[in-house]
């Protein structure tokens, strides 16, 4: 199961935490992990080419992707939200295998 955990503070998003697979198929067949993955490095890549890597600190590796935020900007908000959409869009249709909790802080 890939679990994310989200904390917000003052509706801002400030911490994701997406750990786990899915085994929602054999390796290399499974759709779940490869959307989430890719929603993952899509949303790091955009923050690297619009140079807004120093809003926080990243974390990219296999089974894990933790995101900690530490200057929230707008730009940088919409670009999160955006990965909270996509990973509740997966949860929706494949909610064996993905697990969301969102929390304030």
């Amino acid at each position: 199961m890939i679990k994310v955990k989200l904390a917000y503070h003052d509706d801002a998003l400030t911490y994701v935490k997406i750990s786990g697979h899915a085994n929602s198929d054999e390796y290399g067949k499974d759709l779940v992990c490869a959307g989430v993955s890719t929603i993952i490095v899509g949303v790091y890549n955009t923050l690297e080419k619009l140079g807004m890597l120093d809003i926080g600190t990243f974390k990219v590796e296999e089974g894990l992707a933790e995101f900690i935020i530490h200057k929230i900007t707008r730009e940088s908000q919409l670009i999160l939200e955006t990965l909270v959409t996509t990973l509740e869009t997966i949860e929706y249709s494949y909610g064996d295998f993905i697990q969301i909790k969102k929390m304030e802080e």
